[in-house]
């Protein structure tokens, strides 16, 4: 009668050790485990302990372009309007972006005077100290940022904007705001003709020549649906000229081809991506604005793998392959 559960002990040490010997899959290709530069739940119940909530919130650069930031703010009813306190030019935020590089969307004088979310739909009425601007790229900035930061929260699809309880049918440069708003097209960096799709690519960017920061930018290309070699082609087009933005693929780089499976995408590249500096935060730059650009028109992908001619190109060992959670984060 003992023998069957001596039996089962033995089974379960044999699995153990099977699994043990063949170790992670990942780990012996690439000499990294899978879960490099995820955000775990460990780091996520860490959060919670501590009373904080990772938040995406969308500040600007010196050229009024939006910067997704993640940053841990503490956890509150009410975390929406938390967020948006957030966005409010202040002394402690602006000292707090100038670190890296960026500034407060908001006017100073701005405070939230009631908030609502229904089916989706967030109204948010301010005083009209968000009014305080000068100029048409900060009106855009102001709405865009309200908008995207609040589409960050799983509860809300759109945003309607109110000032001193009233529906505005446009701002003083032409901004229409009296219908609820979603998000479209951040960053534009040119008008769309019919013909062309609108998709997201990441460059980098950088104010002070130290810290530097993923971008999203619009862009339009001429196809009948986007798939992930259309949008690679766009983001191998180059920044946007006068944008301040910049990648670190090298110039003239073309795509052989790019299959996606198991959450990996493959991106086979022209001899040209072998001119990648052997320097590891360049070559770390290049999986991000790859991956980041990729992930937005397949949300499954989690890793990029750069090769050419078939062959995976060599890479740092420090460089992650994984795409991360955020584009950015401090």
């Amino acid at each position: 009668m003992r023998r069957k559960p001596i039996m089962l002990i033995c089974v379960i040490l044999l699995i153990t050790m099977l699994i043990s010997a063949c170790g992670d899959p990942i780990a012996k290709l690439t000499g990294k485990p899978a879960d490099a530069g995820v955000f775990t739940d460990k780091e996520l119940l860490e959060e919670e302990e501590a009373g904080l909530r990772s938040t995406v919130l969308y500040y600007r650069d010196n050229k009024g372009l939006l910067v997704p930031v993640m940053r841990r703010i503490p956890w509150e009813e009410g975390i929406a309007k938390s967020a948006i306190n957030q966005l409010i030019d202040s002394p402690a935020i602006r000292d707090y972006l100038s670190s890296f590089g960026l500034l407060p969307v908001l006017p100073a004088s701005t405070n939230i005077l009631g908030m609502s979310i229904n089916e989706g739909l967030c109204k948010v009425d301010f005083n009209k100290g968000i009014l305080d601007y000068s100029n048409e790229s900060d009106e855009k900035s102001i709405v865009s940022s309200l908008v995207y930061t609040l589409t960050e929260f799983e509860s809300i699809d759109r945003v309607q904007i109110l000032v001193n309880g009233q529906l505005v049918d446009k701002l003083k440069y032409g901004t229409k705001i009296k219908n609820p708003l979603e998000r479209e097209k951040i960053n534009l960096s040119y008008e769309l003709s019919k013909e062309h799709i609108p998709v997201i690519v990441y460059y980098k960017g950088t104010v002070n020549g130290e810290n530097s920061f993923y971008v999203p930018v619009t862009k339009g290309i001429a196809v009948i649906k986007a798939d992930v070699k259309s949008v690679l082609n766009a983001l191998l087009e180059g920044a946007p000229e006068g944008s301040g933005l910049f990648s670190e693929i090298p110039a003239g780089t073309n795509i052989n081809d790019i299959y996606v499976k198991d959450g990996i995408a493959y991106v086979d590249f022209s001899e040209e991506i072998k001119r990648v500096p052997q320097n590891s935060e360049t070559q770390q730059s290049i999986v991000y604005e790859v991956g980041l650009t990729l992930k937005e028109i397949e949300p499954s992908i989690s890793q990029v793998r750069l090769l050419s001619g078939g062959r995976e190109i060599e890479l740092d060992k420090s460089v992650s392959l994984n795409i991360p959670r955020y584009s950015n984060s401090h």
